[in-house]
């Protein structure tokens, strides 16, 4: 059995009166970057472009939706539908809130114990996304 396409990466930051894009290749790295007005006119825009891009490169596409934006915690049902039904083979969307400081703080006390890790997280970011 051949080993799964890496996947695309997209980035989706909801602002004050638009939302950025970053999508990124597995491996190479930023590919697109948008910044287009919130909210979109039609409530299929998200999935079509997602749908699309993932058609373009014929690659699964993993979408992390920042969970913690204003938008999104002022109406979640908007980011929900947004999200839409999408090919489950081909495209997820995750909702990530990033960690409080003081979570890093108290998960890098444990593992720090276990020695320096950087250039294997480094490893697993340029495989997964081409960011280094």
């Amino acid at each position: 059995m051949p080993p799964l396409p890496s996947p695309l990466w997209m980035a989706i930051e909801p602002c004050a009166a638009q939302v950025r894009l970053l999508l990124s290749e597995p491996s190479c790295g930023p590919a697109l970057k948008a910044c287009l007005p919130l909210p979109p006119a039609d409530s299929r825009s998200l999935p079509l472009l997602l749908e699309a891009l993932s058609a373009w490169y014929q690659l699964p596409l993993h979408a992390v939706l920042d969970a913690d934006a204003l938008d999104v915690r002022r109406h979640p049902e908007r980011w929900a539908l947004l999200a839409g039904d999408l090919s489950p083979h081909q495209i997820s969307v995750e909702w990530v809130k990033l960690p409080r400081p003081a979570d890093l703080r108290r998960q890098r006390r444990f593992f720090d114990e276990l020695g320096e890790f950087r250039s294997a997280r480094a490893l697993i970011g340029f495989a997964a996304t081409g960011q280094p």
